[in-house]
């Protein structure tokens, strides 16, 4: 593929100066070499099209063989119970709007701590084991 890509870039220009006849053979010349590659790349394309639709005619049989020799799984999934349905916890009754934002602002500090914490071990446990290492 390489090499005709070579000799279709290889199409010689054709000076203007040049008698009818000789300008004539080179646009032929240069009109068989691009038809050539044209035909070489659709020869291309069309084994890629058989292989392709082979490979596919594959998989269809194969599909059509195993939908009728295994048996359906179907029947025994319809018949079993439905997953129950867990709802959220509601808030209670006691909760005030107040009591919700405090404990809200509670977790994001706590967490935010724990963020912290983390980062000095991570940070700690790699310098560590740089200095090991070196």
């Amino acid at each position: 593929m390489k090499h005709l890509r070579e000799t279709i870039t290889k199409v010689p220009i054709v000076p203007p100066k040049t008698s009818r006849e000789e300008r004539k053979e080179l646009l032929q010349e240069s009109i068989d070499k691009y038809l050539g590659a044209i035909e070489t790349q659709i020869g291309d394309l069309k084994k890629v099209g058989k292989n392709a639709l082979v490979i596919g005619g594959i998989i269809v049989a194969v599909y059509a063989i195993t939908e009728l020799l295994l048996p359906e799984g179907k029947e025994d999934k319809q018949e079993s119970e439905p997953l129950p349905i867990i709802e959220p916890e509601k808030e209670k009754e006691g909760d005030s709007m107040l009591w919700s934002a405090m404990k809200g602002a509670a977790t994001t500090v706590l967490l935010a701590i724990a963020k912290e914490k983390l980062l000095e071990l991570i940070d700690h446990l790699t310098t560590k084991d740089a200095e090991a290492t070196s």
